[in-house]
Parts: C-alpha cells; sequence; structure tokens
C-alpha cells in the first residue's frame, strides 16, 4: 500500500494516498526557484571553466606556488576541490537534491571563509610585499563585497521557498550553517599544517 505524509495546520499525519485528495498532493512545492536555477547554472559553468583554467595553466600553477608560500600539490588539489565542488553543486541544484543544497551551503560557506581569510591577511601581506595604502583600501573593499554577496547567498539558500525545494525544511537553519562552518575552518586548519 502507498502512503503519503499530508500537513494540516502544521501537523503531519500518515493517511492512505487513496484516500488523498488532488488539492493535497498539490500542496508540495515542486517549482524550482528561478534564483536556484540561475545559481545552479553559474556553479556548474563557474566549476567547469575552474576545472579547464587549471588543465590550461597547471604547469604556471605550479611555478607560481612557491610564490605563494603553498606546494603544487596544494595549489592543485584547492583547484581542482572548488571546480568538482561547483560543477557538482550545480548539478545537484539543477536537479534539486538535498546533496545539492548542502554542496551549495558549504560553496557558500567556502567563500566566505576564504575570503574572510584574504581580508584578515591585507596588512600581512601589505608589510610582507611594501603595498602602498591606498592600494590596500580597493583590496579591503574587494573582499568586503565578496564576503557579503556569499552571506546573502547563503540567506537566499535557507529561505523558506528554497529549502522546501529541495526538501530540507526539517533541517535546522543554524545547525546547517554551524556544520559547513565547522568544515570549512576544518580544512583551513588541516591546510596551514599540511603546507
Amino acid at each position: 500500500m502507498i502512503y503519503k505524509a499530508i500537513t494540516l495546520g502544521g501537523n503531519t499525519s500518515v493517511s492512505n494516498l487513496s484516500r488523498a485528495t488532488n488539492e493535497d498532493i498539490m500542496e508540495g512545492n515542486y517549482d524550482r526557484p528561478i534564483g536556484v536555477s540561475i545559481l545552479a547554472i553559474l556553479m556548474a559553468i563557474s566549476g567547469v571553466g575552474l576545472l579547464i583554467i587549471q588543465l590550461l595553466a597547471f604547469s604556471v600553477l605550479n611555478e607560481a606556488s612557491p610564490l605563494v608560500g603553498v606546494t603544487n600539490t596544494f595549489i592543485q588539489a584547492a583547484i581542482g576541490f572548488l571546480g568538482l565542488l561547483g560543477l557538482a553543486g550545480g548539478v545537484g541544484m539543477w536537479l534539486g537534491k538535498k546533496w545539492g543544497w548542502w554542496l551549495a551551503m558549504f560553496y557558500f560557506a567556502y567563500a566566505i571563509t576564504r575570503n574572510a581569510n584574504a581580508w584578515l591577511s591585507i596588512n600581512h601581506i601589505s608589510d610582507q610585499y611594501g603595498a602602498l595604502e591606498q592600494n590596500l583600501t580597493s583590496y579591503y573593499i574587494k573582499y568586503g563585497i565578496r564576503i557579503l554577496w556569499n552571506v546573502l547567498l547563503l540567506y537566499f539558500m535557507c529561505r523558506e521557498n528554497v529549502m522546501s525545494f529541495f526538501n530540507t525544511t526539517e533541517t535546522k537553519k543554524w545547525k546547517a550553517l554551524l556544520i559547513v562552518f565547522v568544515i570549512c575552518l576544518a580544512i583551513f586548519a588541516a591546510g596551514m599544517f599540511l603546507n
């Protein structure tokens, strides 16, 4: 026998599907929000683009890694990781899968963490390389805008209609945000030790 969970007045009960009315069945949100479609396409394109650029600039990245202060393996792995994450997250979002929502949440949290790290490192890098003070302001603005943009994208992913589309409404937003940011911090900590 086939069963369907029907939500009435905030209470969930299980009833026989044959007793469910067409109105009950149509109650769910099956339409992909336009913002999800746009983000899915942009994430997939940026992921593929990053992987292509990595392949085309493989030797240049290997030569540049000592200048950045990381190993060849680390920089290649980091770029490959971001490319695959963007591609997989975009595909998962397009398909409306829960894992697509989680990957997108992680992608945007990782972008916030990465840009916040860059924002906090501006003074240290400028002292090390002797950058001019007026150039620093543009970097603070650039990374600040990137942080704000990704915060807004995380906010969008936590909206009710988006979470309903991905069937993640039972997930507590604060727990999801805590999970993705803890993973990001663990990755940054591991990167510091592996470098």
